[in-house]
């Protein structure tokens, strides 16, 4: 019996999305899908309770290079609590769930 291996490059690949875009002060931005983040932003944040901290790291790993002109205009706390969430919206699963995740 030959098992082909999940082959996780092409999972990758096919599972990518639009990227999320939003504008502020007349200027655009664009993350790529909260899902399609580093790995690395897991040991950094706490995804399942982020704290501001937290949203504030997850925001500068979306943004990228696009970060130091995005902390420079201002922003209300609230706005960003509701930039996170339609971020999350955006690929209808929030950080820290998955497609796979089994419903209890």
């Amino acid at each position: 019996m030959t098992t082909t291996a999940f082959d996780l490059d092409v999972w990758v690949k096919e599972a990518r999305q639009e990227p999320f875009r939003f504008t502020v002060s007349g200027r655009l931005f664009e993350m790529p899908a909260a899902g399609e983040l580093d790995k690395s932003v897991l040991t950094a944040v706490n995804i399942d309770n982020p704290s501001a901290r937290d949203i504030e790291s997850l925001l500068k790993a979306g943004l990228g290079e696009a970060w130091p002109v995005f902390n420079e205009i201002p922003v209300p706390l609230a706005a960003l609590g509701e930039l996170f969430r339609r971020w999350q919206a955006h690929e209808g699963v929030p950080l820290g769930e998955s497609s796979a995740s089994a419903d209890s």
